[in-house]
């Protein structure tokens, strides 16, 4: 390995290792960062305009937290009352669950030995008081202890001021990294960084925009037919429907099972479901299509294990970072493909003495 090669190699460990080590503290930042990349083409509009860069800045900034303060206003009071609504009727909905089991558990329970029978309602107690525990952990974990709360309060006060400068500063960050690239690649990167750009632009407020019409969608149905608690269902669907297809499922199962509880009619129950399938079906063939587009090459697939192994290494943060590795992967993957297929490891015949990138004769 050349020393050249050493140095990258050294310098990509060595940041990975930095962000694993704080990845505890990233959180705000990294926000800040997705904000301001998603933000910056506005700031450019209105530069073009005639705007100082400053002032653009500040403007585009000051109306996109106008936008989030009204619509965590609106919405909060909503789902904080539907969620309070749903601690309280936690024993009458326990007790629900139980009259529809009961019946069940009579048919089956003839043809169980009493050792079966034994270890499912063992299981069940366990299972049940374990997710009694989570609930609990994670209220107590949000709303309470000075440590969350000082987490909230500084991402609430250091995202905005992250925004803010990446913002004003993007043009000169990106020639500042744009004139530290080695000379002899710096063709290639610059074409690699705007495949990059494309695609995670794409993908990016696409998907933001498909997350919103979902959501608005679903909390605005289930709350229209009456389900229970479904504007909270609704909300939670469409915010996690940038998962492929884990937003409809998860959706769905939660509206079906607040269904059961809700109405008594079947039907209701085929409604519930139906307005998720509608859901899906609009964002499988018109959403996704329009908004983010058939040209952008990330796989289903490849998406969900990103932010799963996203989340499981950097916890939330990870998250936010997945789609952006992914991105910058794949066309690293299809470019070095493209070398591949265009070379004499591939096809000695057709490519007999140079592969891409040799100069040509003459």
């Amino acid at each position: 390995m050349s020393i050249r090669a050493r140095i990258w190699l050294l310098a990509v460990v060595a940041f990975l290792g930095g962000l694993y080590l704080l990845s505890s503290i990233l959180f705000p930042f990294v926000l800040g960062m997705v904000i301001a990349y998603m933000l910056d083409p506005l700031c450019d509009r209105l530069e073009a305009r005639g705007f100082s860069r400053n002032g653009a800045t500040a403007l585009v900034v000051a109306v996109f937290g106008l936008v989030v303060v009204v619509v965590l206003s609106t919405a909060i009071p909503l789902v904080w009352s539907q969620t309070v609504d749903l601690i309280e009727r936690a024993p009458e909905i326990r007790a629900r669950a139980a009259e529809l089991v009961q019946p069940l558990w009579a048919d089956i329970e003839p043809y169980m030995t009493p050792e079966v029978r034994q270890r499912i309602e063992q299981a069940a107690a366990t299972y049940a008081g374990t997710a009694a525990g989570w609930i609990g952990s994670a209220v107590q974990a949000v709303f309470s202890g000075s440590l969350a709360a000082f987490d909230i309060l500084s991402t609430l006060l250091i995202t905005p001021l992250v925004a803010f400068y990446l913002i004003r500063d993007w043009d000169r960050l990106v020639a500042a990294v744009d004139r530290r690239i080695p000379r002899p690649a710096v063709e290639i990167v610059r074409a690699r960084a705007r495949e990059i750009d494309a695609t995670l632009a794409a993908w990016m407020r696409g998907v933001a925009m498909v997350a919103t019409i979902l959501g608005v969608f679903y909390a605005v149905s289930l709350t229209a037919i009456g389900l229970s608690y479904g504007l909270l269902i609704g909300l939670f669907a469409g915010a996690i429907s940038f998962i492929p297809f884990v937003g409809a499922i998860l959706g769905g199962v939660l509206a079906l099972i607040s269904a059961v509880f809700t109405f008594a009619d079947p039907w209701m129950w085929l409604l519930t479901v139906g307005i998720f399938a509608v859901g899906q079906a609009a964002e499988g063939n018109v959403l996704t299509p329009r908004l983010v587009g058939r040209n952008v090459e990330l796989h289903e697939l490849w998406v969900i294990f990103a932010l799963m192994a996203g989340g499981t290494l950097f916890g939330f943060t990870g998250v936010l970072l997945a789609i952006p590795v992914t991105a910058s992967i794949g066309v690293l993957v299809r470019a070095s493909d493209d070398y591949y297929l265009q070379s004499h490891l591939y096809d000695p015949a057709q490519h007999p003495d140079r592969g891409p990138g040799t100069p040509q004769d003459g």
